[in-house]
């Protein structure tokens, strides 16, 4: 890496941003903080990747107050690969923080954080947020639920976007097409444009690199191809992105040196938009993929056509009837049943201190509810719950591997399974399905803004603690994009466009 940086440093019509991952693979690796300093001394801006795969709120705190000590402004807020085999075993998974609340903390770092005490608060922090969209997802519920998580991390402050690599490139103009259909075409989309060898293209089209599709006509491509032509097809790629109004370009890939980059960027400065002769050379896809808009004359997608989506819809199992029958008699605030428990529990209309409320009769009445909900929902008794917002689909804090809170990470496979375990189907996939079949919108999913677990309530009643209104509930927001600053975000985007015109990222 060292002598990447050295080179960039020689060539100052070249790469100018470096970006730089955060223990990738889930596997132990030099925190991306401690590599800032190389890349700021050689002239060179960075991008500081930050998951919350292995710390809690408090870690990433921490960490926001060191990056922000070390004058590093360009923050990448990503959920995380699953961690991997690590110290006398396999890691445990952290992800308090979605990236979507990462996003918040950062915001509220940006405007000035309160202390604890309510009396101190932090400095305001110079922070510049971004974060990552997989637009390759093949099947609607996926990809609808990664766009839909999209447009909350803008609502939540992201400031400029890097997508997922991936090799067709009708899908991610679908990206472009669908950002400006609603509004959001003023947040910069930087490409990523990644440059695999066979070996890599096998291990994402397995699995074994989450969140990839790589069809077999690409692998099989990649089998009988030098690095030549894999140099050929990134340039090509950096070249359509350009002419389709992407900010730049993310360039990455295991052992690319600096001169395989430049040649990477000069090549697609030669080819121009002679790139649209060759658009077939951009475009793996695979059986039965789910394409946003119907195709166009030109091979890529109409983007003034209507949305191709309801198809995922399912008929509700059910204990998913059950669950929305008893939300709609005994929880919703205007319901009588709600009305009578929270009377039996001794509510007076506040919210009760301490935990005398937790006892007698109604509270272990309720109490025996997770009998079912274990069953049927996979609860752990989280004392939180969300499941009334995903549809009962299933618990997020049992049956999602990352615990997320705000929309699916990007890992799952080709076929909507875990990326942890593929016998298991993507809880929030499901809960895609069980709102359209429930007749819900499922932009419920761009607009609403889960707050943290709050571990306070580990092993409480869910269902008691909802007709309280100490869970989670009370707390939640409705976003949109104006949510954050609309004239700071477009004046930050013109900036960034002007730059990132002629600059090409790079993930080492």
């Amino acid at each position: 890496m060292e002598q990447f940086l050295e080179d960039a440093r020689t060539r100052t019509d070249g790469v100018r941003v470096v970006s730089v991952t955060d223990l990738p693979g889930g596997r132990p690796a030099l925190p991306p903080e401690f590599v800032m300093t190389s890349i700021c001394e050689r002239g060179l801006t960075p991008i500081a990747h930050l998951t919350g795969k292995d710390g809690n709120r408090n870690f990433l705190e921490g960490r926001l107050h060191g990056l922000a000590r070390a004058g590093i402004e360009n923050i990448l807020a990503l959920t995380g690969d699953a961690p991997r085999e690590g110290f006398e075993g396999l890691a445990k998974p952290v992800y308090d923080l979605d990236s979507v609340l990462m996003l918040q903390l950062i915001a509220a770092l940006r405007a000035g954080l309160s202390g604890s005490d309510g009396k101190s608060m932090t400095t305001p922090f110079d922070f510049f947020p971004g974060a990552v969209v997989n637009p390759y997802k093949l099947r609607e519920p996926d990809q609808m639920m990664q766009l839909y998580k999209l447009e909350l991390k803008i609502a939540s402050g992201a400031q400029f976007i890097i997508t997922q690599l991936g090799f067709n490139i009708r899908k991610l103009y679908e990206l472009k097409q669908y950002m400006t259909r609603e509004g959001l075409d003023t947040i910069p989309v930087i490409a990523n444009v990644y440059v695999p060898t066979a070996t890599i293209g096998r291990m994402m089209r397995d699995g074994t690199i989450a969140g990839c599709v790589v069809s077999e006509g690409l692998v099989d491509r990649l089998s009988k191809e030098k690095k030549p032509q894999r140099l050929e097809r990134a340039a090509l790629m950096v070249a359509a992105a350009k002419g389709l109004g992407f900010a730049g370009a993310h360039i990455g890939g295991f052992g690319l040196a600096y001169r395989d980059v430049a040649h990477i960027i000069e090549r697609a400065e030669a080819i121009g938009g002679a790139w649209t002769d060759r658009i077939d050379e951009l475009m793996f896809e695979m059986p039965d993929e789910f394409y946003l808009f119907s195709r166009d004359a030109n091979g890529l997608s109409d983007g003034s056509g209507t949305y191709q989506i309801g198809q995922a819809a399912s008929t509700l199992p059910w204990p998913q009837q059950v669950c929305l029958l008893t939300n709609r008699l005994l929880v919703s605030d205007e319901s009588a049943g709600a009305q009578f428990l929270r009377a039996r529990l001794g509510m007076d209309g506040t919210v009760p201190e301490g935990d005398a409320w937790r006892h007698g009769f109604w509270y272990e009445f309720l109490r025996r509810t997770r009998k079912f909900k274990k069953r049927y929902l996979g609860c752990v008794s989280c004392g939180d719950c969300i499941q009334d917002h995903l549809t009962y689909a299933g618990c997020t804090m049992g049956r999602c591997y990352k615990e997320l809170r705000n929309g699916p990470c990007g890992g799952s496979r080709v076929d909507g399974t875990c990326e942890v375990k593929p016998d298991q189907s993507c809880v929030w996939n499901l809960a895609y399905q069980y709102t359209l079949a429930a007749m819900q919108d499922p932009r419920k999913f761009a607009r609403t803004l889960i707050p943290p677990r709050d571990w306070s309530l580990y092993r409480t009643n869910s269902l008691a603690n909802r007709l309280a209104g100490v869970d989670n509930y009370p707390r939640r927001k409705t976003l949109t994009p104006s949510s954050s600053s609309t004239a700071e975000r477009e004046e930050q985007s013109k900036e960034t466009r002007e730059t990132d015109d002629a600059d090409h990222r790079r993930t080492d």
